[in-house]
């Protein structure tokens, strides 16, 4: 059984700059019209959180109250009725046995027009994997309504797998970025948002002009904050370093510096992409060198991958503040190593959970939990191999995870990594409630699990964890307000379940992706039998070709 220690919450009295709503009604989830409009959800049950690595805590039948999406005050059930006094209620929702809240995922790495291949793609390594599926899907974007279609199922899919927070990557060219944004506003999500930038090596199709990329960049953040959403936050996003000049990351940098911005890009992720990078920058001993000339590591920095990093790459992110993304399922698609989460985190670094569709084949952030888990014990295995013997060793276990440490990755690790930890990742006082509701009762093939006679609480949330999906998740919170309740999307006019129709699905998942450009692509990692080794390239309109001087591997 699943050990989970359980936490009284001390009995907070509500700020005094909140006023209380005195209006008396059934609906557990109020409004009022016009100025006076106040949000007041107040629920009694059992709610699961990981405020600490490593650790499952409950909060049993306690009284639970979210005023303007925040929550407020979180009291003992024996005290449900000064609570319904304080407030004017007539009620306290109750949840049923076999119910809980936990706080909403948070996938801290989404390339969002990958999407619609998600699934497919999976015999060729990264870099051809990029020339041959992820460029032709991305460039497709430019048909604005079938964005508006897929972006639609994709924001949707994600709330409907708990994904309450995401941090997208977007495509190339500015239009299509905007629908993303305007497909999170009106769906209620919460998300940190970019504009993919490229200015080399890219085909001939889906490359930008460097002065092009950065005013549309600029011109995507100021869109972005022009919204005046709270729910939603621009970033700037330099694809990765092979196809984005040192002028173009400057330049972004600067953008991100002026306006106080997300940063997020790919580091160190597999062998073809760090010997890429060797070649057309041998004057740096690695991607976080680059990136540090470049000035974008910030403490709003998020990397994805970061599997080849070195230690001392690792302590300098960590000293910047900058985190990295720990995306296990592509990274044993397209990656050539495994991160070791449990040695990063104890070297200071920030680490997150990604999904990083459609590298990983699956939108679900209880897959990427799963993975993870799977991960550290690969880890483990791999250093009993390596060691001939059959004893495991103490060294061995160091980097294994459970699912506890996996659930606080994909909560209280992903707000960390996006600098969201003060509002959303936990249960407590002052932070947004963002949240899902899970139910384990379902019965036969109607659930992915079965409940049996004598199982606990702590027993069934685990089960959940390890076995469940999205059917499990009955309703999802973002800021207080329900955006999902079953099949619906409560904030979507048209009331669409995720479930799209057919029409839709043949118009819109199905839609052809264009042709490949005929224009030769410049393969900087792998020769024509996609090799893990790196190709011979000339690189001169990207290095210097004389020798170089030491590698800059100091910070």
């Amino acid at each position: 059984m699943a050990e989970a220690k359980q936490i009284m919450p001390d009995v907070l009295s509500i700020a005094r700059s909140v006023q209380p709503i005195m209006l008396k009604s059934n609906n557990p989830q109020l409004q009022l019209p016009g100025e006076e409009r106040k949000f007041v959800l107040v629920i009694m049950g059992t709610y699961y959180h990981t405020p600490t690595y490593g650790r499952l805590d409950v909060l049993r039948d306690v009284v639970l109250v979210v005023q303007e999406g925040k929550i407020v005050r979180i009291a003992n059930g024996h005290e449900e009725t000064e609570v319904q006094e304080e407030f004017g209620l007539a009620e306290v929702r109750q949840l049923k046995a076999g119910q809980y809240f936990m706080p909403g995922f948070i996938d801290t790495h989404v390339h969002a027009p990958q999407y619609q291949f998600t699934g497919t793609g999976t015999d060729v390594p990264l870099m051809e994997w990029l020339r041959k599926y992820t460029f032709p899907a991305e460039c497709s974007f430019q048909d604005l309504e079938a964005a508006r279609h897929r972006y639609s199922l994709l924001v949707k899919r994600f709330l409907a797998n708990g994904t309450t927070t995401a941090m997208y990557y977007g495509s190339l060219h500015l239009q299509p970025n905007l629908v993303l944004v305007d497909s999170i506003e009106r769906l209620g999500q919460r998300a940190v948002v970019g504009k993919v930038n490229m200015d080399r090596h890219s085909p001939d199709d889906y490359i930008e002009d460097t002065a092009d990329g950065l005013r549309d960049a600029e011109e995507f953040v100021t869109y972005t904050l022009g919204k005046k959403c709270s729910r939603i936050q621009p970033c700037i996003t330099p694809r990765f370093i092979p196809t984005c000049t040192p002028e173009l990351m400057k330049g972004l940098a600067e953008i991100a510096q002026k306006y106080g911005c997300h940063i997020q890009s790919h580091i160190s992720e597999c062998c073809g992409e760090v010997n890429c990078v060797r070649e057309m920058h041998p004057e740096y001993a690695s991607d976080a060198a680059v990136f540090e000339e470049m000035g974008l590591l910030t403490n709003r920095t998020v990397m994805a991958h970061g599997t080849l990093l070195s230690d001392d790459d690792i302590r300098h992110l960590a000293r910047r503040g900058t985190a990295v993304s720990h995306c296990p399922l592509s990274n044993f698609f397209l990656g050539d190593a495994f991160f070791k989460v449990n040695h990063a985190l104890s070297l200071g670094l920030k680490v997150g959970l990604g999904t990083d569709v459609a590298g990983g084949i699956s939108p679900s952030m209880l897959s990427a939990q799963r993975m993870a888990v799977v991960n550290s014990r690969c880890i483990r295995a791999h250093k009993l191999a390596v060691s001939g013997g059959t004893t495991v060793t103490p060294e061995m276990e160091k980097d294994v995870i459970t699912f506890k440490e996996a659930l606080w990755l994909a909560t209280v690790g992903g707000a960390q990594a996006l600098d969201l930890a003060d509002v959303v990742g936990t249960f407590e006082v002052g932070k947004d409630f963002d949240a899902l509701l899970v139910d384990t009762n379902l019965s036969g093939t109607s659930g992915p699990f079965d409940v049996f006679e004598g199982e606990d609480d702590d027993q069934r949330f685990e089960k959940f964890i390890n076995l469940g999906d999205d059917r499990n998740l009955i309703e999802v919170y973002v800021q207080g307000v329900c955006v999902k309740r079953g099949d619906e999307f409560l904030l979507d006019g048209s009331n669409v379940s995720v479930k799209a129709t057919e029409d839709d699905s043949d118009r819109i998942m199905s839609a052809p992706t264009p042709v490949e450009p005929e224009a030769a692509y410049l393969d900087l990692a792998h020769r024509a039998d996609s090799s893990d080794e790196a190709a011979s390239v000339d690189v001169g309109a990207a290095a210097e070709q004389s020798e170089p001087p030491t590698k800059r591997s100091r910070f």
